[in-house]
Parts: structure tokens; C-alpha cells; sequence
């Protein structure tokens, strides 16, 4: 006597499953480019106490009603411990004209981070929009 054959069947669930995965693969990198963040320093190599002018662009353009911040990080100190206590590394961040402009001075000599923490809105995000790796000389 012969084995029964067995009939090979396929849930909905294993036949949607692909198409909701090619679904969002699309959708993403869309969503990622509505947005974009831009930073320029006036001196990517500034020496300890120099002002260094950090200029921040956003694609498109925000609205007034949105504002972001500028977080310089020193060297040794976490990232995400930083943004916690934001407010003792925050940078004087102002409007200006269609982007943001700060003037920072790095107090010691080594790998500091300029992060934009948020999107222009309150709390920040993980991973944060963009992370400035700043090198300062002695």
C-alpha cells in the first residue's frame, strides 16, 4: 500500500506575508525622504575655545511653529546620557532666516558630537536625525 500524497497547501498568512514585506521596504525610503537635516560648521577642526558658527538646514523648510536643538557633547560622555540632561549641554540655537545658526566653543581638546536630537518637535529621537562627529584640537 502507498503513502497517501500530501497536499501541499498554502495559508493566506504565507501568501500575504510577501507583499506586506515589499509594501513597507517601499514605503520606508519614501518616509525617510520627505525630511533631511544638513549641518555645516564654519571650522571642521576648531581648537579648544574657538568659536565655531554651526549652521543646521532642514529639506523642506520648517514651519515657525517648529523649532530644533542643538546638543555639543564632550568627549566621554554617552550620547543618550547626554540627551537626557539635555539642558546642560544644549547649544544657543537661533532661527535664522530658513535654517538655524549656533556659535559653539568646545572647552577641551577631543571627540566631541553635535546632535540635532529631535525632528522639531519635543522629546528626541532614536537614532537621533543627525550626529556631527567634531574633532578639537589642543
Amino acid at each position: 500500500m502507498e503513502p497517501a500524497r500530501r497536499v501541499a497547501r498554502t495559508s493566506g498568512v504565507k501568501r500575504i506575508a510577501p507583499l506586506v514585506l515589499v509594501a513597507a521596504l517601499v514605503a520606508v525610503p519614501v518616509a525617510e525622504a520627505k525630511f533631511r537635516i544638513r549641518m555645516v560648521l564654519g571650522d571642521a577642526t576648531p581648537a579648544v575655545g574657538q568659536a565655531v558658527d554651526v549652521k543646521v538646514h532642514t529639506d523642506p523648510v520648517l514651519q515657525d511653529r517648529f523649532s530644533l536643538r542643538l546638543v555639543a557633547i564632550p568627549p566621554g560622555v554617552g550620547l543618550y546620557s547626554a540627551l537626557s540632561d539635555e539642558d546642560r549641554y544644549a547649544a544657543r540655537i537661533r532661527r535664522e532666516g530658513r535654517g538655524w545658526r549656533a556659535t559653539v566653543r568646545f572647552a577641551r581638546p577631543g571627540r566631541w558630537r553635535l546632535v540635532v536630537p529631535n525632528w522639531g518637535v519635543q522629546g528626541y529621537a532614536i537614532p537621533p536625525p543627525i550626529v556631527r562627529v567634531v574633532r578639537v584640537a589642543p
